[in-house]
């Protein structure tokens, strides 16, 4: 299925900067889609779609994220892949990337770093398979990924919605050190659009969508707290979190948000998320890609050291 024709030695007289761009392009992608890649997924649902029959899903995050693209409402997951060079994606279910991982799915890499993903959830009884496009960006430093739509129904290229998806999925390569809660310290700010469903009142339900955008501060201890602002009072406390984070060895985690000047019945917010490399103007201290469901809300984001 995996086109390895790249991977011989080729010799190649160019005709015009065109043809060279697109060899070289194709080079590239192939050497370099190649290892483990941390991932952080957001979908707003496939809607009318039932959830497939034929099993049950793991709990894993291949089973979160093959079981979210395919059912109607919201998700979020985190978690990692591992492209193995030769058009196999395995994945873990301990927390581990590599080779000896259970195989998940294949993939497909074009000429023009275009390429196609299937998935399955190799860890659940539920053999449902999905298929994602997208593309292949900075030599392989990242792919983005979506269940692309044409949902134009006119013949122009241009019209509104020809490339729609209500998934987004983006893979970037994960940090070898920083997996535990002591290489994750000092404060970060956390930015991310999001989308919040109303449903109302009237026969049949209404449900009206309206997006927003997520601002925050948080202070990670480097044991697994994010501490609150010591001064509610102070000016713009409304951004401050505290709360919890775990991280494993995948660097792939967890935190727990509560508002830092509401009360304790306040709800909290958890996100998933995936460590990855950081800016080098903040040092060795890594970023973080996050997101986060619930019954009413999608976040997606990042975030960064000060």
């Amino acid at each position: 299925m995996f086109n390895r024709e790249f991977s011989r030695p080729v010799f190649v007289v160019c005709v015009g900067a065109l043809l060279c761009a697109t060899v070289v392009s194709a080079q590239t992608c192939q050497s370099a889609v190649n290892g483990a890649y941390a991932y952080s997924a957001i979908g707003n649902g496939n809607p009318g779609a039932t959830l497939p029959s034929g099993g049950a899903f793991s709990n894993t995050g291949v089973g979160q994220l093959v079981s979210g693209v395919t059912n109607s409402g919201p998700f979020s997951s985190a978690g990692t892949l591992y492209f193995d060079g030769g058009g196999t994606i395995r994945a873990s279910n301990t927390g581990l990337s590599g080779a000896t991982t259970t195989s998940v799915g294949t993939y497909v890499l074009n000429a023009d770093c275009t390429v196609t993903v299937s998935l399955t959830d190799a860890f659940g009884t539920n053999s449902t398979v999905v298929t994602l496009q997208g593309a292949v960006i900075g030599s392989g430093s990242e792919i983005d990924l979506g269940v692309l739509q044409n949902s134009s129904t006119g013949s122009s290229s241009t019209a509104l919605g020809i490339y729609q998806s209500n998934v987004q999925i983006k893979l970037v390569r994960p940090l070898t050190t920083y997996c535990t809660p002591t290489n994750l310290s000092g404060p970060y700010v956390l930015v991310a659009p999001g989308v919040r469903t109303t449903t109302g009142t009237g026969t049949p339900p209404t449900q009206s969508v309206a997006p927003f955008f997520m601002f925050g501060r948080v202070l990670f201890d480097g044991q697994g707290t994010i501490v609150a602002s010591a001064s509610p009072a102070a000016p713009l406390s409304f951004l401050q979190f505290g709360g919890s984070y775990t991280i494993r060895t995948d660097c792939t985690g967890t935190m727990t948000l509560t508002p830092a000047n509401s009360s304790t019945s306040s709800p909290t917010l958890v996100l998933n998320f995936a460590l990855t490399e950081g800016d080098t103007l903040t040092g060795p201290r890594p970023e973080i890609q996050f997101s986060s469901s619930t019954g009413t809300q999608t976040l997606f984001g990042i975030g960064q050291a000060q």
